[in-house]
């Protein structure tokens, strides 16, 4: 019984489910009452038995001057009364809309897509200042080790790292006394001018012949010293310029040049070794400090100059784009191109002195593209 009630439910329910299926379905797909009315002239009348004096009037789809081919078209009032003649109000309004003012507004439309927007810059003859970044230490110009002549104790110290002294000046005693032996205190003196930059020995210490007890150097007269990269040695000459920069004052720059090149190169880094010297002395550069060095080569002039950004290549061939006199045309132009430093490069042959060539947006461009310049370089 139970089971008879349970199937009576079930089918009910599916029953009711297809019902409200059915009328949903008959709702959505009802016609549209609305539609007939607006098919025809005013008041729902059918299209083509409305009163003359309204078919191309004021209707849904009439054809007045200012619906139909009126004002969007250029058309005006005269093919608003085309409509009116013939008795075809929408259709005729429509014809005339469409043929009256679609062309005339996508002619404009296409005109104005084919404008593309550039900068330009006169080509000028301009010198580029080629260079080489590398880094080297500062040391003095001349160090010097010093040696006791005998082991033995410290046993007086006369100088401090930082000391100046003279060629001569004593620096510490030691005595080489030992155990049931006495002897003499032997001066440990400097062998040049110049500033303790290190002490190893200390009073007390005792200290041999084959260890250094001093460094002396000429720190007045500091050097610079830097490994260039095999491939620029062609264009090392003493005499050129640098700019150092010191990790202690990033934003100052300190100026050198080279007073002397090896002779030969490293073998196992494959550079060459060049020693430079500051122009005027500074005191907050210090022997030992860690040197960024960009150091300049080779000048190239007598040629124009562009960003080389400018530059297309396109099949083995590279072009630029001039502006025509005229100002609104450009021409593509192969060019050849010469050294380029930073972002600048030479061109050879295909631009003169004076030319207005576009720098941005030149992608785009063919020979006799249309532009317009927004951003001149004048």
């Amino acid at each position: 019984m139970k089971s008879a009630m349970k199937f009576v439910k079930i089918a009910i329910c599916a029953i009711v489910c297809v019902a409200l299926i059915f009328l949903t379905y008959r709702y959505i797909n009802k016609p549209s009452s609305s539609g007939a009315a607006q098919a025809g002239g005013p008041g729902g009348a059918p299209a083509g038995q409305a009163p003359a004096g309204q078919q191309g009037g004021r209707g849904s789809s009439g054809g007045s001057g200012e619906q139909g081919g009126g004002r969007a078209s250029g058309g005006g009032k005269q093919q608003g009364g085309s409509a009116q003649g013939s008795g075809g109000g929408a259709p005729s309004g429509g014809k005339n809309a469409a043929a009256g003012g679609a062309p005339g507004g996508g002619a404009s439309a296409s005109k104005s897509q084919n404008v593309t927007s550039v900068r330009t810059q006169i080509a000028e003859v301009t010198a580029l200042q080629d260079y080489v970044f590398t880094t080297g230490e500062i040391a003095p110009l001349s160090t010097v080790a010093v040696y006791p002549e005998i082991g033995g104790k410290v046993v007086r110290l006369n100088v401090e790292v930082g000391s100046k002294v003279k060629k001569g000046d004593v620096l510490m005693k030691v005595d080489p006394s030992s155990p049931g032996m006495e002897y003499a205190l032997n001066s440990v003196t400097a062998p040049i001018s110049g500033t303790i930059m290190s002490l190893p020995a200390r009073q007390g210490t005792t200290v041999t012949v084959n260890a250094s007890v001093a460094t002396i150097g000429d720190v007045s007269n500091l050097e610079l010293t830097a490994n260039v990269p095999e491939r620029y040695v062609s264009s090392l000459r003493n005499g050129l310029k640098a700019d150092v920069t010191l990790e202690a004052y990033p934003e100052d720059v300190f100026k050198a040049h080279i007073i002397r090149q090896a002779p030969a190169l490293d073998t196992a880094s494959r550079t060459k070794e060049v020693t430079l010297t500051f122009d005027s002395p500074d005191a907050r550069i210090n022997a030992g400090m860690f040197a960024k060095v960009k150091l300049f080569t080779d000048v190239y002039d007598g040629s124009v100059t562009i960003p080389s950004s400018a530059v297309i290549e396109r099949s083995g061939k590279k072009y630029v784009f001039v502006l025509n006199g005229d100002g609104q045309t450009v021409a593509e132009r192969e060019v050849t191109t010469g050294k380029s430093v930073d972002n600048v490069v030479q061109l050879l042959t295909g631009v003169d002195a004076g030319d207005r060539m576009v720098v941005e947006g030149m992608r785009v461009l063919g020979n006799g593209s249309t532009v317009r310049d927004i951003g001149a370089d004048r």
